[in-house]
């Protein structure tokens, strides 16, 4: 894997932070979206190589519990190990407070399953028909998500 950073996303990345999750979602976030979680102080990340943005991941802190909102890495550069880089850093970003992390993911994503079983996490459950979808492919227009959480730590410490 080339060289890569992970630092904290500002203002100016955010036209190459949409750029990444226009291909890799069906339904993406708006550009003024990325803008308001960093404006709402949530711990958003990218990974660059040189100045180009490869990839960023979104965590919605919450008391001594984390979301996982998002995170993409840009196509050209999956299946390269960034993906697993970009999570555990981010995670580690956290700080050690951080004890839970949720996150929602589509029932089909496997790759992205796999990603978040490498790193802990666990499904807990699932949500009938959470996101939009393509008709073509899910009649219903909706797709269920599985919920995960990874434990951090000893929570009850």
């Amino acid at each position: 894997m080339p060289k890569y950073m992970i630092r904290t996303m500002v203002s100016q990345d955010l036209a190459q932070v949409s750029a990444i999750e226009r291909q890799v979602e069906f339904h993406p976030w708006s550009e003024r979206q990325f803008q308001e979680s960093l404006d709402a102080g949530q711990r958003c990340t990218v990974m660059v190589d040189g100045e180009k943005v490869v990839g960023f991941c979104i965590l919605q802190p919450v008391l001594d519990e984390a979301n996982l909102l998002l995170m993409a890495i840009d196509p050209n550069y999956q299946r390269q190990g960034r993906g697993l880089v970009m999570l555990e850093e981010s995670i580690a970003l956290l700080g050690e407070q951080c004890v839970m992390i949720f996150l929602e993911v589509r029932a089909s994503n496997h790759p992205a399953i796999a990603l978040y079983e490498k790193v802990g996490f666990h499904q807990m459950g699932m949500r009938k028909n959470y996101y939009p979808a393509d008709r073509a492919l899910f009649a219903s227009g909706k797709e269920d998500a599985i919920l995960m959480a990874l434990t951090r730590g000893n929570p009850f410490a």
